[in-house]
């Protein structure tokens, strides 16, 4: 398995002004209940995140990844917390697949204060990782990465939900970072027939993106 940039760098794979925006967010303070981070490569985001508090201050991180994105991934994020000075024992890494960790967090009643998806950026997984929205309170925000042209994938699926969900307002995009604010208590509407729409597109969406690489490479080649 060829092994991530962010695993040798520890660094956030989000870009400077967006960490900044993410930080500058999280220190307004959406709350401080669960925060929870889908998606944590080598952990560089998640020790910009907690890093934005003091040690007092900081909420309760939950970061929820099979783990599987490079050789040792989870030994690796925990190293970046200590080398951050922020202890890996305070974080809740529920390793394991978004599906089956947000299933488990709705079934015991659990609530959050903000999310920040950030992991497979295929089209089914986005709109699954979407459902996690249900368990955002009142005034909350949910982030999600690579919200661009570029990744229709993430952008799609965001949007969709969005024109059904308008008590989700967007306070601000920098970069390819959304931030959507929750509103109210309203029912977070993601259907069976949201799910078969992703579906429907997931392989066009595919088909699309390996064209483009092929024709990049033709352009490239002398």
């Amino acid at each position: 398995m060829k092994t991530r940039a962010s695993a040798k760098t520890m660094k956030s794979e989000m870009a400077p002004d967006e960490v900044e925006f993410l930080c500058t967010l999280l220190a307004e303070g959406p709350g401080r209940g669960g925060h929870v981070e889908i998606g944590t490569a080598a952990g560089g985001t998640l020790c910009a995140m907690m890093g934005a508090f003091t040690p007092t201050a900081c909420p309760p991180f939950v970061v929820v990844d099979p783990m599987t994105y490079f050789p040792d991934q989870l030994e690796v994020v925990q190293a970046n917390l200590r080398g951050h000075g922020l202890d890996p024992s305070g974080v809740d890494f529920r390793v394991g697949t978004s599906d089956a960790v947000f299933a488990r967090a709705e079934a015991e009643g659990e609530r959050f204060d903000f999310i920040l998806i950030d992991a497979a950026h295929k089209i089914r997984y986005v709109m699954q990782d979407l459902r996690w929205a249900r368990l955002l309170n009142p005034g909350g925000l949910l982030c999600l990465h690579d919200y661009c042209e570029a990744h229709k994938g993430v952008m799609w699926p965001v949007d969709r939900f969005v024109r059904r969900n308008p008590q989700f307002i967007r306070e601000r995009c920098v970069h390819r970072l959304l931030a959507l604010r929750r509103e109210s208590d309203a029912p977070v509407c993601i259907t069976g027939w949201d799910q078969c729409w992703a579906a429907a597109w997931s392989l066009p969406l595919q088909w699309g993106a390996s064209l483009g690489k092929r024709l990049g490479r033709k352009k490239q080649s002398p």
